[in-house]
């Protein structure tokens, strides 16, 4: 079971990076896979401590597409699961965007498995600012 919430975390930052570089298909001009992901009541709180809902979220990334340079990437590593029960895992995540000085996040997502065919759902995510350690 860990090891579906961890694809999950990098499948969703794959699709990211490639909706960011204008890689995938706009499709409606909203990021698709973003929305089937985040419940409807997802609540982030940013590095900056503002908060942001569903709507919120999915307005900025529908902004945002095709604005990122070629060179761009948004890196995940150090992902760790924490099984909460049969249906929940606590994920934490470090986030870099090569090319971009100084973005370095760790973040703490609720998520929920819903089972097979269905995407698993984004309850609450936490970024968090890191010191750069280069």
């Amino acid at each position: 079971m860990k090891k579906v919430f961890h694809e999950e975390v990098l499948d969703l930052h794959r699709f990211l990076e490639d909706w960011l570089k204008g890689n995938v298909p706009r499709g409606n001009g909203k990021p698709e896979r973003l929305a089937k992901a985040l419940a409807e009541d997802f609540m982030v709180i940013h590095p900056t401590g503002s908060r942001g809902s569903r709507s919120d979220v999915l307005k900025s990334f529908a902004a945002s597409y095709g604005e990122k340079p070629a060179g761009y990437a948004l890196e995940v590593s150090d992902i760790s699961v924490r099984l909460l029960g049969n249906d929940l895992a606590l994920v934490t995540y470090v986030e870099t965007h090569r090319g971009e000085s100084g973005r370095e996040r760790v973040s703490t997502v609720l998520m929920r498995w819903r089972g097979e065919d269905q995407p698993i759902l984004w309850l609450f995510l936490q970024e968090t600012p890191r010191a750069s350690v280069r």
